[in-house]
């Protein structure tokens, strides 16, 4: 509340109607009018000074996806012995927007009225979503309280902060892709259970041979032993370092459809790979950078609400990405081999050329993979039909970018990078498969 002794009274319809009827009075007695006027604020201000003083609390959560709708809830106190009428609002964060809905987004601009019972409680909620990641904040509540007779209202605030926690909405960027092929692929035996049987390296069991099984897995001794063939059963390799490598630099920044930038499709796909490296009891190390290096998280156990809250703070800056200075902090900090996993995009020719080098360098020791997002609409563009003069130039420009593009990826998969190139709306399911891919063949 604010501690201020000053009271600031606004005022209402009727005191607005009364003066302007006094003001006829000046056609008959300057004084006769002026004394009316006096009369009718002193109404307003004695009739503010008897206005009660209202509290109010929030009830906001405290984490949201990016561009899911939230409630939020406001309860207002009534301290005095009748009923009051109140009008409320509060500060919110720029990238918050309250959804529009009849009678909702509008009136909480101005004020929602609500009339709170004497000594007692009376709640209000809206509905609002973020138009961003990172931590949003819900600021001041401002009030303002009808006096008794009507004549003006008492301004007053209560301090209240509430911080949202704006994480990338996962659900809502699977959304661009066809259904099924998700739910298909997102309900491997991977997410419900630790155990793969498939090309790892790690001895799982014994079985008993099966025609189609490979036969370098028969283990020789047992079939002796048993006289059948026996093979071994393997399981993807468990308790591994996985190293997100995001770049925030201006490519990131591209947004790909209305809502989502890049970034947001690589911290989705982030978020989905440490579900399921938990799964695999896989360790998760972070390196987020531009020209600088914005954060550094060592490896441990796979915990995604711990990397929600670090990839809710990522921000992405109109800066050339610095690739060997990046690898060179990333190859100090992380020590065992490890599946080093870039989410970025290569066009720029020299940062291109620094990206491959610097990959290159760092697979001596790692194992690197490249989460190449592609630009639907520059793709789009390179094949448009030309109708105009003016149009050609930018197919052109469009068809040198795509083929920059598209030899860079080659030069990378030529120097032994794993590369993923994807559309935007396929990150997250292209990156699962790949890891699973990459765990059951045991190529770490």
């Amino acid at each position: 509340m604010d501690g201020s002794p000053r009271l600031s009274l606004v005022p209402a319809g009727p005191t607005l109607a009364l003066l302007a009827t006094a003001s006829l009075l000046f056609l008959i007695s300057t004084p006769v009018a002026l004394a009316a006027d006096a009369l009718v604020l002193l109404l307003a201000f004695l009739d503010g000074r008897r206005t009660p003083e209202p509290s109010a609390t929030r009830e906001a959560p405290r984490i949201s996806a990016m561009a899911a709708v939230t409630d939020v809830v406001i309860a207002v106190t009534n301290p005095a012995e009748r009923n009051v009428v109140v009008k409320v609002t509060d500060d919110l964060h720029p990238c918050l927007r309250r959804v529009s809905a009849p009678g909702g987004a509008d009136e909480w601009e101005s004020g929602r009225r609500v009339e709170v019972p004497a000594n007692s409680s009376a709640r209000c909620s809206y509905r609002l979503t973020p138009r961003a990641r990172g931590f949003l904040t819900l600021g001041t509540i401002h009030l303002r309280t009808r006096s008794p007779w009507g004549l003006c209202w008492r301004r007053s605030h209560t301090e209240a902060l509430d911080t949202l926690q704006v994480q990338p909405g996962v659900r809502d960027l699977l959304r661009d892709r066809s259904g099924y092929a998700v739910r298909r692929r997102l309900r491997t035996p991977g997410l419900r259970r630790n155990r793969q049987w498939g090309d790892g390296r790690e001895f799982e069991s014994l079985r008993d041979y099966a025609r189609g099984d490979d036969p370098r897995a028969i283990d020789w001794k047992a079939s002796a032993k048993r006289r059948k063939f026996v093979v071994r059963n393997y399981e993807a390799e468990r308790s591994q370092n996985i190293v997100l490598a995001i770049d925030a630099g201006r490519h990131m920044r591209e947004r790909l459809s209305a809502v989502h930038e890049r970034m947001d499709y690589a911290l989705g796909a982030c978020m989905m790979l440490a579900s399921r490296a938990q799964n695999f009891g896989d360790r998760i190390g972070v390196v987020v950078f531009d020209d600088r290096i914005r954060h550094v998280s060592p490896p441990r156990r796979a915990d995604p609400p711990a990397l929600a809250r670090v990839l809710a703070g990522v921000e992405t800056r109109l800066v050339e990405p610095n690739y060997p200075l990046a690898f060179a902090t990333l190859g100090r900090t992380f020590r065992k081999r490890s599946l080093v996993i870039l989410f970025c995009d290569v066009i720029d020719g020299s940062v291109s050329r620094a990206l491959v080098s610097s990959l290159s360098r760092i697979g001596r020791a790692h194992l690197p993979l490249a989460i190449a997002i592609r630009n639907p609409d520059l793709e789009s563009a390179a094949a448009q039909p030309v109708a105009e003069p003016e149009d050609g130039f930018y197919r052109a420009a469009a068809e040198e970018m795509v083929e920059a593009r598209a030899t860079t990826l080659q030069v990378m998969r030529q120097s032994g990078i794993l590369v993923v190139d994807t559309p935007p709306g396929d990150t997250l399911v292209r990156t699962l498969d790949k890891y699973v891919e990459i765990k059951e063949r045991g190529l770490l």
